[in-house]
């Protein structure tokens, strides 16, 4: 009996030993594949779509200052949207940038699975549309770090059920992560006691209602209910962004019913990871769309001033549009390769230098022009209309940073401090900030610096009404008043050469801006 009783007691052991190790394994594999996922989202950003990176960095600026935190958090989802420009502010360095943006999409999806439970292929659902709707330009991070923090404490609710918990995580996730706290609600009414579903809809009503009517008075419901600050454009949200949403409570609702899947079911997993892969790539495609992205591609790479990186990307393909041609074009000037314009694709005089547009992509290129032409005034214009037309009314260091260096040429010293005064208060400006603050009333200094001594020799000195269209007359005066500005010059020439394609094409050629996705 001793024997049989010890064989008995072996084989429960080894039993519990085995199943414990498959269990692991199992715990392993998953991280594994959620780790597989995070690469590859990185790789995304970091690789197939950077210029994204870079177009939302130059649209935010992040200050390290109480002033800045405070009006923050005075709004509902304010915390999230802190979390979000501390982030952005990395997108500077490229990878760095991609490697939070993929983290934040892994918390995402290890919550999903964690309010799941069961069908691990199906937690990816959330993040896989989330990254879809980020193919709009103007979706603020702050949705997505929104919507893993509501996620992730909606598993802490879960692991300690109770009402007193969801009481006080309502009003503070409203107004820490905005009204993807209602998420939080539900799970708290289906993994709460039961009297839960009777008191916490009426209470996030009236926590919701009352903010409304006090806090957030000044702004209409729709924005109140869809998100201050989830997207860029006031009052115009996309329909996949409450979708993407729902998501997360819809597949942890349908996990909990479907059947435990067996652990050899790979026939079950292998389709769910290839439909998976197809609806990224559809949705991706149809989100990303591919003149817009070339064009910021563009901009971005104007802005580290890698020209004959343009006018490769342009040769393999250009988008048929003014901003695209300004933008090979002046690339066209700067790698000494003029002649070739004609081997691009034209589209008259506003394909060299645009007028302007109401919009904060278009005038980018043109602003860049004309600071390199000598028109120091107008690349002020052009910048400062850009920054005032970012839509959700943040600040732009690439437009602070140029009004500075044009007021420091134009020697009106004062009114560059002003934007040199704000950048000292930012992580990645902070340096250049400070290099500059030397320049302010030093001519010894300015005249030292090839850049500024150039554009004093060349820019406009002569007091007359900048107007567009007579753009010909201005680049001729501009070059007859100091001929040493070759650009003017050849300006000038494509000026008029161009102006026949205008003449065939009149009341047809339109200024053309870039809206979004």
């Amino acid at each position: 009996m001793y024997l049989v009783s010890k064989a008995v007691d072996s084989n429960i052991h080894g039993f519990f030993l085995s199943l414990c190790e498959a269990v692991e394994m199992q715990k392993v594999l998953k991280i594994s594949v959620s780790l597989l996922f995070g690469a590859a989202v990185m790789l995304f950003w970091a690789l197939a779509y950077p210029q994204a990176l870079g177009f939302r960095e130059q649209n935010q600026i992040f200050f390290y200052t109480w002033d800045y935190v405070a009006g923050k958090l005075s709004l509902a989802g304010g915390f999230a949207d802190l979390i979000a420009g501390f982030v952005v502010q990395f997108y500077r360095l490229t990878w760095i940038g991609a490697f939070l943006t993929a983290a934040i999409f892994v918390i995402l999806q290890r919550s999903v699975w964690k309010l799941s439970e069961k069908h691990f292929c199906l937690s990816f659902i959330p993040p896989v549309l989330l990254l879809i709707l980020m193919g709009d330009l103007y979706v603020s991070l702050c949705f997505a770090i929104a919507l893993a923090s509501v996620c992730r404490l909606s598993v802490l609710h879960r692991k300690y059920p109770s009402t007193a918990f969801a009481l006080i995580a309502i009003p503070a996730s409203f107004w820490l992560f905005g009204p993807v706290s209602l998420l939080f609600v539900c799970f708290a009414i289906l993994d709460g006691p039961r009297k839960n579903a009777l008191i916490l809809p009426v209470y996030s009503a009236a926590i919701i209602i009352a903010a409304g009517l006090t806090l957030l008075c000044q702004y209409p419901w729709r924005q109140i209910l869809l998100g201050i600050s989830y997207y860029d454009r006031p009052l115009a949200h996309p329909w996949l962004m409450p979708v993407s949403a729902i998501s997360c409570l819809v597949i942890p609702a349908i996990a909990r019913i479907l059947r435990e899947p067996d652990s050899k079911a790979w026939i079950e997993r292998s389709i769910c990871t290839v439909v998976l892969c197809l609806t990224a790539a559809f949705g991706v495609n149809s989100t990303y769309g591919r003149d817009t992205y070339e064009i910021i591609a563009y901009d971005q790479l104007i802005r580290a001033e890698k020209w004959a990186e343009v006018i490769s990307r342009a040769e393999k393909y250009q988008p048929r549009n003014e901003l695209a041609c300004v933008s090979v074009n002046l690339s066209l000037f700067m790698c000494g390769r003029m002649n070739e314009m004609s081997e691009f694709y034209q589209c008259g005089t506003k394909g060299l230098l645009m007028p302007r547009v109401r919009d904060n992509v278009s005038n980018i290129s043109t602003g860049e022009a004309f600071w390199r032409l000598g028109f120091v005034n107008e690349a002020l214009r052009y910048a400062f209309d850009t920054q005032e037309a970012i839509p959700d009314c943040e600040k732009s260091p690439r437009s602070m940073m140029r009004m500075a260096e044009c007021q420091i040429v134009n020697g009106r010293y004062k009114v560059a401090s002003k934007y040199i005064d704000l950048l000292k208060h930012t992580m990645f400006y902070r340096s250049w900030a400070l290099e500059h603050e030397k320049y302010l009333g030093n001519e010894a200094l300015i005249e030292s610096n090839p850049i500024y001594h150039y554009l004093r020799i060349v820019r406009n000195r002569e007091d007359y009404l900048f107007h567009y269209p007579e753009m010909d007359k201005m680049l001729g005066r501009l070059y007859l008043q100091c001929k040493e500005n070759i650009m003017a010059g050849w300006y000038y020439q494509a000026w008029m050469s161009l102006r026949q394609y205008d003449d065939e094409n009149k009341g047809n050629n339109s200024a053309s801006g870039v809206h979004g996705s």
